[in-house]
């Protein structure tokens, strides 16, 4: 990126007014008529205009933003609060994703009614720095990407998440292991053989490995005892084999349990027309949310509430989330922070689904 090109996004970032923000745009657009578009190697802003129009932020870009009706009327109270929303996405401009976050856009910006500002980050653990170095407002993040950054400045709230495909707001880590084989119970894995998922997942490792140490088994000394896997299909595949004792997995518990429950690794199985009848959940966590959007804690409380209020309406439902979103609080991720303790190292900041979807 040119120097140029980086100091117009510098001033993009820090722009609190709206003026300042258009001639940091304008800067930017010059810019890249002049040396072809910048680098995406950190926050970048995503012009919203076409080529042509340079007459402010709100006119149509390349998502066709407001095409029918005129742009939204921002609210003098509402810009005395926070002149502007900053909000951090992973995506590749170059890859033509603007269409999949220009509802996220257009809705906060309609509902909240003031200007929305979004921030390209090339990765999940980019967006996470971003929003710990208050950098931006707002991110969506997966549940373990969340509760590592809260864990490390207690300055993140969760606001609200996506619903399971199957329309369930939550989902549970859980442990199984074969009927009538001496596992019935979390404390009664220790010196097993334990089927995981890969190495980073919440779901299918890291949440059962935090609340085993909460019952006296340290899984960390046992460590030749867990067996990876790429996925928890695998997982519970190798514990049907005889391959392992015990397997980690996940579900949402609701439904028909002779189904497979409504999603989950059982129901997986299910769908691939595996047995399953001769296996029992020995242990499952408290219900865990999707994948939350989340904000720093210093943004202002109206505002944090008129996020909820626009992200739960219908509109953005349809919009953004085929099955809407619900409100969250932290305690509904209590599981997972559980397995991102304050004396943790570093560990891996999960996968992402930036706008629906689960850990």
């Amino acid at each position: 990126m040119s120097r140029r090109a980086a100091a117009a996004l510098l001033a993009v970032l820090v722009a609190a007014a709206s003026g300042e923000r258009l001639r940091a745009q304008e800067d930017l657009q010059q810019d890249m008529q002049d040396n072809g578009p910048p680098q995406v190697n950190g926050p970048a802003f995503l012009p919203w205009l076409d080529d042509t129009d340079t007459s402010g932020p709100t006119d149509a870009g390349p998502s066709g933003a407001y095409p029918d009706a005129a742009a939204p009327v921002f609210d003098p109270a509402r810009l005395a609060l926070l002149p502007e929303l900053r909000v951090g996405v992973v995506m590749d401009p170059a890859a033509g994703d603007f269409g999949r976050v220009a509802p996220l856009r257009e809705a906060l910006e309609a509902g909240l009614r003031i200007p929305v500002l979004l921030i390209a980050y090339r990765d999940l653990a980019h967006l996470q720095r971003a929003i710990l170095a208050a950098e931006i407002d707002y991110a969506p993040l997966s549940a373990s990407a969340y509760a590592e950054a809260d864990r490390d400045c207690r300055c993140l709230e969760p606001l609200v998440a996506p619903r399971l495909p199957d329309g369930e707001a939550r989902w549970h880590a859980i442990v199984l292991a074969r009927a009538g084989e001496g596992v019935a119970s979390l404390a009664e894995i220790a010196g097993r053989r334990i089927a995981t998922g890969p190495r980073a997942a919440l779901g299918s490792r890291l949440a059962q490995i935090a609340a085993a140490a909460a019952v006296g088994v340290d899984l960390g000394r046992e460590e030749a005892t867990l067996i990876e896997h790429p996925d928890p299909v695998a997982a519970v595949l190798a514990l049907i084999r005889g391959d392992a004792d015990v397997a980690f997995a996940w579900s949402s518990l609701q439904g028909d349990a002779a189904e497979g429950y409504s999603s989950g690794t059982l129901r997986d199985l299910r769908r691939r027309a595996v047995e399953t009848d001769g296996l029992e959940v020995v242990w499952a966590s408290e219900p865990i949310a999707g994948a939350p959007h989340v904000v720093r804690r210093d943004l202002p409380q109206e505002i944090r509430r008129a996020i909820v209020a626009v992200m739960t309406g219908k509109e953005v439902a349809a919009a953004v989330s085929s099955g809407g979103f619900v409100p969250v609080e932290a305690r509904d991720y209590a599981p997972v922070a559980a397995a991102f303790p304050p004396d943790a190292g570093a560990a891996s900041r999960g996968r992402m689904t930036p706008l629906g979807g689960r850990d």
